[in-house]
């Protein structure tokens, strides 16, 4: 289950940590910090997932996933497949930086994550963090940060098969074990396919089907020579490929996308000092064409990305930590919605270096403070600082405020172009934040407000048809966060209330809503495991439409038939509720699917 109050961020996956604490464990090693730490001194409010509760979904997408997390909104253009964007307490879709094993996806050219690029098979465990982080990590971590961790040092051997409505067909297989006294090595392989459902229904293309195709491999190994040394190497490759409505045309067009990465770590600890020299190159190519035409001669998207980071941490005493780093990174727009004769620098290289101290002066107190200075090709330097104090005030209760600014950088698209402006700032950030946490009734729970203002935001201005800093935000919201159990039944509850809002109209903003509330629950009776998971969402607006609220419920079941084999059961969208999260875009219907898994 999500375990709350329990921050963490393995933001380059530094050092092997334990991911899961035991009932009744008190202490949870994790990396909020982009290093290890206990969650005692830990001061973000944070979600983490494991494996096992990605299993306990039976989520067939990261989508399926993030959409359970609390302050977490997601907008998709469709079903499986189909482009999703995240709002995580209610900021723009790229104010949230989305890491896989510590490393920024290449994102910051277009703006845009696609999900679909990382498959469930491959997924260790998630850990969000909300709230500004852009002082360790850089641009794009205004609203929080997401991490996708695939990398494991433990055994595992298992095959999964699903079927399901939409001819959902899946299967996927991994493979972890020790190689000699020093050696781990880990595969994993899967595909998916499912024929779809219109996901713009027009008059003329009522008779259409939008489909989705997936395959994915990755390898990776690890190696221990001593207690100090360690090092890995990791290969990742995914292709998808999904059918959606052309708008000019309104005809079916296919998108086929490939990206592959390379990662490799070198760690060192010995006494009280910790380091991790890493580095990663990824590319993704992207071609959008029509049924009949050669796919080759439809390139519309070619980038590159490589990323270097050296981080060092010193434990001077029990009590006081420092910490520091430098990361480095270059983006290369080959191919794009922008001629790439009209950018002026490309590639782009960005090299930030952060300071990090965590510190009690007296037992009660916690304090931890950082900053970073981040010097781009493109923008010039920009420094953001964050500080947070956590006070115990009474034995299981536990206050924390903190304050931090951040950036999200322009991106090539907001650039150049026929809509750019080579002379855009970065968005800008302040974000306050109070929190409650405590332990009641054995309730764990956490109460926390925030107010983030942001200057500068990037938009499109309609009176002159081009990107501009013409907008200021300013999101305030209260977030209530639960863990119980009654009897056998575990309960995650979270509400959340908030008002996103542009500063000069006092308009919503588009695809977030005021009111979210989420309930987890799961019951286990021997070797029956049950489960059902609920989410409300309030009204929006997308543009010139408005969303409707709605209630969406997801019922879960699962059945360990022998030591080896469980066989589960999924019912979406029970009540077969019509909605929509993103205008003109339908989400799917009711829908059935049944997994054999299988361990060994």
């Amino acid at each position: 289950m999500n375990k709350q109050i329990v921050a963490s961020l393995v933001a380059a996956s530094f050092f092997p940590v334990s991911t899961w604490a035991e009932p009744n464990t008190e202490t949870v090693v994790v990396t909020a910090s982009r290093f290890a730490q206990s969650d005692a001194s830990v001061l973000q409010s944070a979600t983490i997932l494991t494996r096992q509760d990605i299993a306990r979904l039976q989520a067939r997408s990261l989508v399926d996933v993030l959409r359970t997390v609390p302050s977490i909104e997601i907008a998709q253009s469709g079903g499986r497949g189909q482009l999703a964007s995240i709002f995580m307490r209610g900021t723009e879709s790229d104010h949230s930086l989305v890491l896989i094993d510590g490393v920024r996806m290449a994102s910051s050219i277009t703006g845009s994550v696609d999900f679909n690029q990382i498959p469930v098979n491959s997924i260790e465990r998630i850990e969000i963090i909300r709230g500004a982080r852009a002082t360790l990590y850089g641009s794009s971590a205004i609203g929080g940060v997401i991490n996708i961790i695939t990398k494991t040092d433990k055994e595992r051997a298992n095959v999964s098969a699903t079927v399901g409505s939409l001819d959902h067909h899946a299967v996927s297989g991994a493979w972890a074990t020790k190689l000699g006294d020093k050696g781990h090595f880990s595969g994993i392989a899967g595909y998916e396919s499912n024929d779809g459902y219109n996901v713009h229904p027009t008059t003329s293309n009522l008779g259409d089907q939008h489909g989705f195709t997936g395959r994915n491999a990755q390898l990776g190994y690890s190696h221990r020579w001593n207690a100090s040394w360690s090092a890995d190497i990791t290969g990742r490759w995914y292709q998808n490929e999904y059918d959606y409505n052309d708008n000019e045309s309104n005809q079916i067009k296919h998108s086929w996308l490939e990206s592959q990465a390379l990662a490799g770590n070198l760690n060192y600890r010995s006494g009280h000092w910790s380091a991790t020299l890493s580095g990663e190159f990824s590319q993704r190519n992207k071609y959008d064409y029509f049924p009949g035409t050669v796919r080759k001669e439809n390139k519309t998207s070619d980038v590159e990305q490589v990323s270097t980071s050296l981080g060092l941490q010193y434990q001077a005493t029990e009590d006081w930590l420092l910490g520091g780093g430098v990361d480095y990174r270059q983006d290369t727009y080959n191919k794009g919605g922008v001629d790439i004769d009209e950018i002026a620098i490309n590639p782009r290289d960005n090299l930030g270096t952060y300071l990090l101290t965590q510190f009690s002066p007296v037992e009660p107190l916690s304090i931890e403070a950082s900053v970073r200075l981040d010097d781009n090709q493109q923008y010039g330097q920009h420094t953001t600082w964050q500080t947070s104090a956590g006070l115990a005030i009474t034995e299981g209760y536990q206050l924390v405020a903190s304050y931090s600014t951040a950036f999200k950088a322009p991106l090539f698209t907001e650039l150049y172009g026929q809509y750019g402006d080579e002379n855009l700032n970065p968005d800008e950030s302040a974000n306050t934040e109070l929190a409650l946490h405590g332990l009641t009734a054995d309730i764990d729970w956490s109460l926390t407000g925030y107010i983030n203002h942001i200057d500068n935001m990037i938009d499109y201005d309609m009176t002159t048809s081009k990107y501009r800093n013409v907008e200021e935000v300013t999101i305030k919201g209260i977030e209530l966060i639960a863990s119980f159990d009654v009897a056998s039944l575990h309960n995650q509850l979270s509400l959340e209330y908030k008002d996103p809002q542009k500063d000069n109209t006092g308009e919503q903003l588009e695809r977030r809503a005021k009111r979210v509330a989420k309930w987890d629950t799961s019951y286990q009776w021997e070797r029956v495991l049950l489960g059902t998971q609920w989410q409300y969402q309030s009204e929006r607006t997308d543009w010139n439409d408005r969303l409707g609220s709605y209630s969406l419920w997801v019922v879960t079941a699962s059945y360990q038939a022998t030591d080896n084999l469980t066989v589960k059961g999924k019912v979406d969208n029970v009540f077969d509720k019509d909605y929509e999260t993103a205008g003109g875009y339908p989400s799917a219907e009711r829908g059935y699917f049944m997994t054999l898994d299988y361990q060994y």
